[in-house]
């Protein structure tokens, strides 16, 4: 639909939002302002502005954000959002509303504060937002999604009544504890703090400490008692970093979701959390592509799930996209009980039939050995220089004791790694430590591979790869590897038939 050429936007911002656009750029800047303010100041090298040059920038920052918020425009023609910026080079865009596909706004402490929302508009391409309005009154924020979501023309002024919004789940702060104690993310620090205490040496076990252990002599049961000293002091170190850890884990968990509340709204989706800063999100159901379960081992001794999807276009980022991270995870339930996951995985995906149990289908019968031999040779020539390095001739029994594991690995992975193709969707269940589900809908599917290596073809065996618009390099759809050949080509097949019959 073509845009109005005629069509002025008359909107503009929040009359603060000077302020947010200064604070964001000083935020950027900061560490670069720090160094021009000591830089400036030293009495041996001066620099041309002394100390103003600071004064002088965040200035220049505040003109730059004045001039951005008086030549901003929007508004609402009557085929799609315009905005209009700039004044001596002025850029017009026009966005169709059928290619809007959700309005989501970010609120920090400061927004809340002064009752606005930055504002980011997402389309059907993906990447960056199309938009990104800093900043807009709530009430603008009603308007825009209300114009823009309408089936009425924008322009109409008459009142229609809100859809009503049904709770579908809400988390509580003990929920979000588990989660905080299930999430992993502080572990790096725990491996970090692993590696300073090695290079200090606390955990430096030599070889002399064991030939004197193993002597017979008095000083045996000294090295012995320092032995022992030097392994509980390691000990009880890794213990308080690893309670530490979990600790900042349940606080980030409580400042990330806190208030975590998921909606349904005329068939569309809403997710609210944050503590510090507030994420609205609406998860429109005709965009989600995919939806992951995932269970770690933490998961299943609590007996909870964590739910996200994929939506369509979130794979289009680049390198020039700034989209907060915390946005491009489209969590549909951080951490749920795990009876509840299947309503709200069939709510996500109302086009699909769940009235039948999938039928599960193992991977191919050579699997097993595939796997335990790979596994077995990694993980032997990852640490056998480490373990000859630091245990001399007891490297043997590291050695020794990957085979069992490697099996031990292998079996479990085969037993709890299944797939499905039902008549609506493919459905894939990987992994034994931490199990994932993934489901995508037949009607999503928008690039489909079948891959075998040198190996493979050897085994007589392929990998099928289904990827959907909302896949990307981290997050794709479904990887199944370890398919016989014939099964992976009728899957593939299958597969085919139903891109054709929607295309």
């Amino acid at each position: 639909m073509a845009s109005d050429p005629n069509f002025r936007p008359t909107l503009r911002l929040h009359s603060l939002s000077w302020l947010f656009g200064v604070t964001g750029a000083i935020k950027q800047m900061v560490i670069p302002l720090i160094a021009l303010f000591f830089f400036n100041v030293r009495d041996d090298t001066p620099g041309p502005f002394g100390p103003w040059i600071v004064p002088m920038v965040v200035a220049a920052l505040l003109v730059r954000a004045v001039w951005t918020q008086l030549t901003y425009r929007y508004g609402y023609s009557p085929t799609g959002l315009v905005i209009r910026e700039g004044m001596i080079f002025r850029n017009v865009r026009h966005v169709e509303y059928a290619r809007i596909e959700n309005i989501d706004t970010e609120r920090g402490s400061l927004h809340r504060l002064l009752g606005v929302a930055e504002v980011r508009v997402q389309t059907s391409t993906g990447g960056k937002p199309e938009a990104s309005i800093s900043v807009l009154d709530l009430a603008a924020v009603q308007e825009m999604r209300s114009r823009v979501f309408s089936e009425n023309q924008p322009t109409e002024q008459a009142a229609t009544a809100a859809p009503e919004e049904e709770e579908l789940l809400q988390l509580s702060v003990g929920e979000l504890i588990r989660y905080g104690l299930i999430d992993n993310r502080g572990m790096i620090l725990v491996a970090a703090g692993f590696g300073v205490l090695h290079e200090a040496g606390l955990f430096n076990l030599n070889r002399e400490v064991f030939d004197r252990v193993l002597e017979s002599s008095p000083a045996a049961g000294l090295a012995a008692l320092g032995l022992m000293m030097q392994i509980a002091l390691g000990a009880f170190t890794i213990l308080a970093a690893l309670i530490a850890v979990r600790i900042l884990s349940v606080i980030l968990a409580i400042v990330t979701f806190y208030d975590f509340k998921l909606t349904r709204v005329a068939g569309d989706l809403r997710a609210r959390y944050g503590l510090f800063t507030r994420i609205a999100l609406t998860l429109r159901t005709r965009r989600i592509q995919a939806v992951h379960q995932t269970e770690s081992l933490l998961h299943r001794w609590l007996n909870r799930a964590s739910l996200n999807v994929d939506l369509a276009g979130d794979s289009g980022g680049g390198e020039g996209n700034r989209d907060d991270a915390r946005m491009k995870t489209r969590w549909l339930a951080p951490v749920c009980p795990i009876d509840a996951a299947p309503e709200l995985i069939a709510i996500a995906l109302p086009m699909l039939d769940w009235r039948n149990e999938p039928s599960w289908q193992p991977l191919a019968s050579g699997a097993r050995g595939r796997i335990f031999r790979k596994s077995a040779i990694w993980s032997v020539l990852i640490l056998t220089g480490p373990a000859i390095w630091y245990l001399r001739e007891g490297a043997i029994f590291v050695a020794l004791s990957c085979i069992p594991l490697a099996w031990m690995h292998a079996h479990l992975y085969v037993k709890h790694t299944r797939w499905a193709l039902a008549r609506d969707a493919v459905l894939f269940r990987s992994g034994w430590l931490t199990r994932h589900l993934t489901i995508v809908p037949r009607d999503r599917v928008q690039t489909l591979s079948v891959e075998a290596s040198p190996f493979d073809r050897r085994s007589s065996m392929a990998s099928v790869y289904v990827d959907t618009a909302g896949a990307s390099s981290m997050t794709a759809g479904i990887k199944i590897r370890y398919l016989a050949t014939d099964v992976a080509e009728k899957l593939a097949t299958a597969l085919y038939r139903t891109a054709g019959a929607q295309s």
